[in-house]
């Protein structure tokens, strides 16, 4: 999600397209420095029943006034009446902001109505895209932290700082592929495997959890047990996007989220035997202090030895368009700040362009470059910042799919599912 006014702009609802008649024919990935075993199958896949769930906390989070509590329930909840965001009209405001470039007016100074229908019409897609590249990064973090040990005595904890994810796209991505790992918690495992997502049991009796998100402060989720892996997860973003996030937070931990493939009851998204946290920070990256830049990533609290991963989603492109020489500084500031073993994941749309104006000519016209976003990124990251990344794997062109015929996503007309295609690179700090 992008660095709110900045990041948002006519190419962003294009980005995720339906599939073409024709299969695209895949690219080869690069993997360097890591075995195939390990990097080259990153892009993992979440259960279509995990999907639904996750299309499901969107829509009960978003779409109308009222959220769900975090209590136990199996009533099934009527058809929400007034409340309900009227998606058409204002998807079609949004559009209208993106075509004319007012940015301000479609994000930064938009009402909580306008940023929940963003949610639900592009967030809600991105999230399905994202869970299983999610899921494939963690498990190659994991694995690779048992393979190279480092001093330091190891945590089961993960930390994950999202650069542009306010719109919630990366938060329920990241609680799906959190949900549907398996870190050693065998509670867990039990009871997904005695209530599955169309279990009509009640399942074994489970601690409910809660979850409160404020603008700038971190958010714990409570009743967890303290020998449970934690996965936290802090978006930033330049424009307001807490109230979506309190939203979707509190969501993730409910168990009166409806079904929408079944009446049945079933575990929230973020059951008991798993802690996420949520916090969200609203900051522009590029004109940040040393001090805030390194307050937003790195958390006092995380445990010595916690794995850290740094994203940006569909984001560091709209950062070149706005300034490549303030980019390239953030990029070598995340150089010299991360720690060593700190992992950085970057998809964007396929083919991105950033216009690098050079001063005027000869003839009084101004002169411009277009760069490739890659090359600008490899040449930031390998190059000027020699020796501190090891590029781990890197794909130019992607599809991901929706399975059409088995999701259901009703949020109003005009707020469908789409496919996405994207380019993918993975970053390690030496």
């Amino acid at each position: 999600m992008p660095q709110g006014d900045r990041k948002k702009n006519t190419s962003k609802p294009k980005a995720s397209r339906r599939a073409p008649s024709k299969p695209e024919r895949k690219p080869t990935a690069s993997v360097n420095h890591e075995p195939a075993s390990s990097a080259s199958e990153l892009i993992s896949t979440i259960p279509i029943s995990l999907q639904q769930l996750l299309l499901d906390v969107f829509k009960t989070a978003l779409l109308t006034t009222d959220v769900p509590s975090e209590s136990t329930t199996q009533d099934i909840y009527p058809t929400p009446q007034p409340d309900t965001l009227d998606t058409k009209s204002l998807v079609q405001t949004i559009k209208s902001h993106l075509y004319q470039r007012d940015f301000d007016s479609a994000f930064t100074d938009a009402g909580e109505d306008l940023l929940r229908a963003y949610a639900l019409r592009w967030s809600a897609s991105r999230a399905l895209g994202y869970a299983g590249l999610f899921k494939g990064v963690l498990r190659w973090m994991q694995d690779r932290a048992e393979q190279h040990p480092s001093p330091a005595p190891p945590s089961p904890n993960t930390r994950i700082v999202s650069i542009g994810g306010g719109a919630g796209a990366e938060i329920v991505a990241l609680a799906a592929a959190w949900r549907d790992l398996d870190f050693g918690v065998e509670a867990l495992a039990k009871s997904v495997a005695d209530v599955s997502l169309e279990s009509g049991s009640d399942g074994p009796e489970r601690t409910t959890t809660t979850a409160s998100v404020d603008a700038d402060v971190d958010v714990d989720v409570n009743a967890r047990p303290d020998s449970c892996p934690r996965l936290a997860v802090s978006a930033v973003d330049i424009a307001d996007w807490s109230s979506v996030v309190q939203r979707l937070s509190r969501t993730l931990v409910s168990a009166a989220v409806p079904a929408q493939l079944s009446s049945k009851h079933r575990p929230p998204l973020v059951p008991a035997g798993r802690a996420v946290d949520v916090g969200f920070r609203r900051a522009d990256v590029l004109t940040v202090s040393e001090d805030e830049l390194k307050g937003i990533l790195l958390d006092e609290t995380s445990q010595a030895g916690s794995s850290l991963l740094v994203t940006l989603m569909f984001t560091l492109n709209e950062l070149f368009s706005t300034s490549m020489p303030k980019t390239t500084g953030f990029l070598l500031r995340l150089s010299d700040l991360l720690p060593s073993g700190a992992v950085l994941l970057v998809v964007d749309s396929p083919g991105s362009y950033s216009t690098l104006k050079l001063g005027k000519g000869k003839d009084g016209t101004a002169q411009e470059r277009q760069y490739p976003m890659k090359f600008l990124l490899d040449h930031t990251l390998l190059s000027v910042a020699a020796g501190k990344w090891e590029r781990v794997y890197t794909q130019d062109s992607r599809w991901w799919r929706r399975d059409a015929a088995r999701l259901k996503y009703e949020v109003g007309e005009g707020a469908g599912l789409e496919d996405m295609r994207f380019q993918v690179h993975l970053y390690r700090r030496i």
